[in-house]
């Protein structure tokens, strides 16, 4: 447990003392708060069904592809780099330890910039109460649903960046590796919602295999209208808790390839 504690410590100091990642985590915020502010301006206006707080979540969530590579990208691209990660490999620590404390601050600092991103809604309820209340920001069971929502797929995520710093030296690389994974990871659950609603109109004997084989990991639009509104999948959170497992597993075998 103790040489847990000293990576994952490191790896957090290291976050806090990284000017990208401020850059990142500011403009980050900044946008979505002026996203924030514009959709809660127009929303007597949509058509929009789901709660306004889920806004924030859908932000954070496609956000998620530009914002993870600048936490994930020089966890082990950086060590690499500077050949470091040689004389941490030579340590009494396991591979899977080194992996899981390094994974678990960059997932610790992605879950810190979703608690600010949420902070603009807490605000406006502090001081506007009666419009936060009839938006619904005082709804706990919203806040648990997107939060927990979040939360799964961050840590997919951040799974994702991590194996893809560990596959290169050069940290640029690993961050263009993280946010293309990412994206056709989001791309493949767009696809899957898309091609579901249109078999839902004309239904096609192949699309049924494809839903079956994939849905665990692509039906995570169509989780998000019963997270936002406080009814938690668990069968959504156990296949996000597997693959997150899955993914780290293969870091740690690239990183035992590394070490021979």
């Amino acid at each position: 447990m103790r040489p847990f504690i000293v990576i994952f410590k490191h790896e957090i100091f290291c976050l806090f003392i990284s000017s990208s990642t401020y850059i990142a985590s500011f403009y980050f915020l900044t946008l979505l708060g002026i996203g924030f502010h514009f959709f809660l301006q127009n929303f007597a206006y949509t058509d929009w069904i789901l709660p306004p707080l889920s806004s924030l979540a859908i932000g954070l969530f496609f956000g998620s592809p530009a914002l993870v590579p600048f936490l994930t990208m020089r966890s082990f691209a950086e060590e690499r780099k500077l050949g470091t990660l040689e004389t941490l490999l030579t340590t009494p620590i396991a591979p899977e330890i080194i992996v899981l404390g390094k994974w678990s601050a960059c997932f610790f600092f992605f879950m810190k910039i979703c608690v600010l991103a949420f902070i603009y809604p807490t605000i406006l309820l502090f001081l506007y109460p009666e419009q936060g209340f009839n938006l619904g920001f005082s709804s706990i069971h919203y806040w648990i649903g997107c939060g927990l929502y979040l939360l799964i797929y961050g840590a997919s995520f951040t799974a994702i960046g991590v194996f893809a710093s560990i596959m290169t030296k050069n940290q640029m690389v690993a961050g263009m590796l993280s946010f293309t994974l990412i994206t056709l990871y989001i791309s493949l659950m767009a696809f899957s919602t898309s091609a579901k609603k249109a078999n839902d109109e004309n239904p096609k004997a192949g699309y049924d295999f494809f839903e079956q084989s994939l849905a665990p990991f692509t039906n995570g639009f169509d989780k998000l209208e019963q997270f936002s509104v406080g009814f938690i999948d668990l069968t959504t959170i156990f296949h996000q808790v597997i693959f997150t497992i899955f993914i780290l597993i293969l870091s740690s075998v690239q990183l035992n390839r590394l070490n021979k």
